[in-house]
């Protein structure tokens, strides 16, 4: 049987550390190698940061172990997470073998009520607000929500809901109850539970990517001083461009230290193109599946055009739409507004758009910069 390295994750509270312990010492036994704060982790030097160090170790893992007590541990309003919660994101974001055990009591209490009380909150808050409700909001409901036990950190609630929301299950962790952990581990190691990773490298050319930089820099500044003639088929210059959009994945940050994978988006299928004809946008050309309305008025409130339109003479803009389930990235460039169509991956929904927006526009807008700014610069130079 190979060696799996063994990431050992709680809140450092009293009642866990004896659990901890024996775990660990379990794991050694049986040849692997356990990684845990206490043993053989920290601390580190004062240069390096504790929790930067300690999700490079989740990374470097196979299997992710998290017990969860009463305590929710120490609370980072940066990132809006707890370390262990933070813990817990990185080694599902990376695709380890995460094995989740709570406290039997904590776990029945969340399951019976706190649960549902939840996710009433969360959506009557986006239903209000439009917004999804912030990590303190929601703390601060949960320390007035009557089925919560007064000696049980509210974080814990949050940290079972973002597990329950990612299906993943939790094992009942019974206080003074002996459990074989060595018949677990050796049965679950034994059967190949664990898939080891392989370390994609990306080999970059710099002297490559600095020359791009430079004529894309000069052609940007020359576009501006010539007037363009529009093309002659709008069609086959939309599908131009269309073509080279391509889907990524959608990143979340968590201040400065952790990240997730959130979604996806897939290649462009469509673009259309709308120029400003009085008070209304005109139709111009569209492409892929796209589907062409004549027109749209400049106040009306249900069209991404006119919304981006009214934006400003450099506008851009994500939507949503959870019935096609599709992405729209919209851009402005002075009488002209082009939307590009990006189908959703399948994890997508109106709450969870709302919950992740900022992430999915960074997603969608950053790495297309350099193209759109090329289109802005077209779009602007045409005859008129």
């Amino acid at each position: 049987m190979a060696k799996a390295r063994v990431f050992i994750s709680s809140v450092n509270e009293d009642g866990l550390k004896p659990l901890r312990r024996s775990v660990f010492r379990v794991l050694e036994g049986l040849g692997h190698e356990p990684l845990m704060w206490e043993e053989n982790l920290g601390p580190w030097p004062s240069y390096q940061n504790p929790v930067e160090k300690c999700l490079e170790a989740v990374e470097q893992s196979d299997l992710y172990l998290l017990f969860i007590g009463t305590r929710g541990g120490t609370f980072d309003e940066a990132a809006g997470l707890t370390v262990t919660h933070s813990e817990f994101i990185r080694a599902v974001d990376k695709g380890k073998t995460a094995l989740v055990w709570a406290d039997a009591e904590t776990k029945a209490i969340f399951f019976s009520g706190i649960a549902w009380k939840l996710d009433e909150y969360i959506a009557h808050t986006v239903q209000e607000s439009g917004s999804y409700p912030a990590p303190l909001q929601t703390l601060d409901f949960l320390r007035s929500c009557q089925e919560a036990p007064p000696h049980i950190d509210p974080y814990v609630w949050l940290l079972l809901h973002d597990i329950r929301q990612r299906g993943i299950y939790v094992e009942d962790l019974a206080r003074g109850v002996e459990t074989d952990w060595r018949g677990y581990f050796s049965d679950l190691l034994r059967r190949g539970l664990l898939l080891l990773p392989l370390e994609p490298t990306i080999a970059e050319n710099s002297n490559r990517l600095e020359e791009a930089e430079t004529s894309f820099d000069l052609l940007a500044a020359l576009l501006p001083q010539v007037a363009l003639e529009p093309p002659h088929d709008w069609k086959v210059w939309l599908n131009t461009i269309r073509e080279r959009l391509q889907g990524r994945t959608i990143e979340h940050r968590y201040g400065r230290w952790n990240r997730e994978t959130v979604g996806s988006y897939e290649a462009c299928n469509a673009a259309s193109l709308y120029r400003r004809d009085g008070d209304a946008m005109r139709f111009i050309s569209c492409c892929g599946r796209a589907s062409a309305v004549r027109s749209f008025a400049l106040n009306d409130q249900s069209s991404y055009i006119a919304l981006t339109y009214a934006m400003g003479p450099r506008a851009e803009q994500v939507y949503y739409t959870e019935s096609g389930q599709k992405f729209f990235y919209c851009v402005r460039s002075g009488p002209f507004v082009v939307t590009f169509h990006f189908p959703a991956g399948s994890s997508w929904d109106q709450l969870r758009y709302i919950r992740y927006k900022d992430s999915v526009v960074s997603a969608i807008i950053g790495p297309n910069t350099r193209l759109v700014k090329l289109v802005r610069l077209l779009l602007g130079g045409m005859r008129a």
